[in-house]
């Protein structure tokens, strides 16, 4: 990861040098071992190098080719670069001393805009194209790398992160509250927007074509919906190939200049992605650092349904697989929630989510590194990749009529013990019927109804109004989470809503120097699943029947066959009960935001804060997780975010 910024002055005006070198100083944090640039007059563009793969010690951006013509920076790993090399011809001498956006350069080259396809890995790049005054900004499928843009007239500024651009007097500072907006009420990033008011984000998957008439022309080159998959005759050659081509993403994961350090919960994606990266670090005699958070000592844990709070014990049974993994577990005892609030609202130019998870993932980075790490992989989009349930295949046969295979699967599941006949029947008609039918069916049988006010901070006017429920529905998002029939439709939606993971990944390499790399994100695994059969997923009564069958053998049964999962910060209540005092005074800051008052209703916040039960003991339901736990915590990130970016540090 690093950082890479550019002004191109198409009107003619002076001081595009300048402008990029107050935006490098900004982005300097994202990456100190290097900095480039090139000034070209109207244009400038530079480099803010972050060396965190053996090859970046060979980087020189920015770079130029076509015989001066293109110039290139970029922020990128490329992980399929013995098959680029042979595509084009370079040999292993040259190959050794090129650092990845050596590739990107010379496959632009060869291929022009086609070269994009063949790039496998994460990336966002800048490429001006001086004979054809062309500006391209793109970034990869996933979107794992941010680029933002700010244009006004006669003038075009990019940047990694939208401080680059915000280092410039004339960058508006201030939010865009309909992204807010759509942020707080869980919506999938969709369109250009960013979190500042007059910066876009190249989307991803996305590619800006600028002219120096200021012609813009938005591109999405990725084709989501395209297949991809390969086609075999055989089950037992999907999940071969499903076999080989996990251990290529976790063996590409592994370039790195340090140690390497792991997330490992009780679950599956995880503790797949540490033990192969455990077999695979063995061959060379390196260890790897496992990490596990656990709850508070003595803290009563949440009783969720289905859940269990403390993933110490199941994990430490997956760490002792391996004799070279090394299992730490971190209880954060020290740390309350909102510690973090002002590192990331610097660093990571969002509001967060979850601060709770927040508190013990930093803490995690921050244990890592200094522990020597330099690399910290986790399993973050499994659950959308390699461990997919598939339950969503029952509403499939029974749309499609195929009632025979449809009863099959529920006999055999009912056979396995995954669910009761009603959950099965539930799952498989639900998707099928009117919203309306089924908010009738959730009360009539005392299920929790999802409704937006009650688990997000936006104001009930807001959500309630026609315009947002018509932008609710041209994106195609359903705020009541009504259960999905269709398990591609399902895991595309997920996979391209989490764009802010790009400047989350940013934010700790800034605070910590850790590269967040995730292999199950893998860009190849992602096409190779993105059609395959969704009998891979569900099969004969088995979920998850494709991970079971390609690495059932690299787990614990428990972890394999488990029907519970482990509950992130099942000790929430008691953190909150902790940092309550200095929580209850962010919501009360939050009335310097304007945005923040428009958009939520703060004196119920603050009322609800009041509220909190403060004796432990006290009952814990659904409904108090749902209020507390995510609508007020999410509120407080909002609500900071906003506080600092429009009233100051009061």
């Amino acid at each position: 990861m690093t950082g890479i910024c550019g002004s191109w002055h198409f009107d003619g005006a002076p001081g595009a040098a300048d402008e990029c070198a107050r935006m490098q100083a900004a982005l300097a944090v994202y990456g100190r071992d290097r900095s480039g640039r090139a000034d070209l007059g109207e244009f400038a563009l530079g480099i803010q190098l972050a060396r965190m793969l053996p090859e970046d010690r060979y980087d020189r951006q920015p770079l130029t080719g076509a015989d001066g013509g293109l110039f290139l920076v970029a922020d990128a790993r490329i992980d399929n670069r013995p098959e680029l090399a042979e595509a084009l011809g370079l040999d292993a001498e040259r190959t050794r001393m090129m650092c990845d956006a050596d590739y990107i350069l010379a496959a632009w080259e060869r291929w022009g805009e086609d070269a994009l396809e063949r790039l496998k890995g994460s990336y966002a790049f800048a490429l001006w194209d001086a004979r054809t005054r062309i500006l391209r900004l793109i970034r990869d499928p996933l979107g794992q790398r941010p680029l933002f843009v700010h244009r006004s007239h006669g003038r075009v500024l990019f940047a990694s992160m939208a401080k680059g651009l915000h280092a410039l007097p004339d960058v508006p500072l201030a939010p865009d509250a309909e992204r807010v907006r759509d942020h707080l009420a869980l919506l999938p990033h969709v369109g250009p927007r960013s979190f500042f008011a007059g910066i876009d984000r190249v989307e991803p998957g996305g590619m800006l074509r600028l002219h120096a008439n200021g012609q813009v022309e938005i591109i999405t080159w990725y084709e989501r919906e395209r297949d991809r998959s390969p086609r075999f005759s055989r089950l037992e050659d999907y999940v071969d190939a499903f076999r080989a081509l996990f251990d290529r993403a976790v063996a590409d994961s592994l370039r790195t200049t340090g140690g390497v350090a792991a997330h490992l919960s009780a679950g599956r994606d995880s503790g797949l992605v540490a033990v192969t990266t455990a077999a695979q670090l063995a061959k060379s005699g390196q260890r790897l650092a496992a990490y596990t958070h656990v709850p508070l000592p003595g803290a009563p844990l949440f009783p969720a349904a289905g859940r269990f709070g403390n993933e110490g014990p199941a994990a430490a049974k997956t760490a002792a697989l391996h004799a070279n993994i090394d299992h730490i577990l971190i209880d954060c005892v020290h740390r309350q929630v909102g510690d973090d609030f002002d590192s990331n609202f610097h660093h990571h130019e969002y509001p967060l989510l979850n601060p709770t998870n927040s508190l013990w993932e930093s803490e995690i980075a921050r244990t890592a590194a200094a522990r020597g790490a330099s690399l910290l992989l986790t399993g973050q989009h499994g659950n959308m990749t390699v461990s997919t349930l598939g339950t969503q295949r029952l509403a499939e046969l029974l749309g499609r009529g195929q009632l025979f295979a449809w009863g099959r699967e529920i006999l055999a599941m009912r056979r396995k013990g995954h669910d009761s006949l009603r959950g099965l029947l539930s799952v498989s008609i639900v998707p099928h019927l009117p919203q309306a039918v089924v908010i009738m069916l959730r009360r009539l049988f005392g299920r929790a109804d999802y409704v937006l006010s009650e688990y997000t901070a936006l104001r009930e006017e807001i959500a309630a109004s026609p315009a947002f429920r018509n932008h609710v529905s041209d994106i195609g998002f359903d705020t009541r989470y009504q259960a999905w029939g269709d398990v591609h439709a399902m895991r595309r939606m997920v996979l391209w809503r989490i764009d802010y993971l790009a400047m989350h990944m940013k934010g700790i390499l800034a605070s910590t120097g850790l590269d967040v790399r995730d292999p199950t994100g893998d860009i190849r695994l992602v096409e190779f699943l993105s059609a395959v059969p969704t009998e891979l997923f569900l099969h004969d009564g088995e979920t998850a029947w494709l991970f079971k069958a390609a690495f059932g053998d690299r787990l614990p049964q428990e972890a394999v066959q488990a029907r519970q999962k482990g509950l992130q910060s099942a000790d929430w209540a008691t953190r909150m009960r902790q940092a309550f005092p200095a929580l209850a005074i962010e919501l009360e800051r939050a009335r310097h935001s304007p945005t923040a008052a428009a958009l939520m209703d703060l004196d119920a916040l603050i009322a609800d804060a009041a509220g909190f039960p403060q004796m432990e003991g006290e009952p814990e339901t659904q409904a108090m997780a749902t209020r507390y736990h995510l609508r007020i915590t999410r509120a407080l990130s909002a609500a900071h975010f906003l506080r600092k970016l429009e009233a100051g540090n009061h």
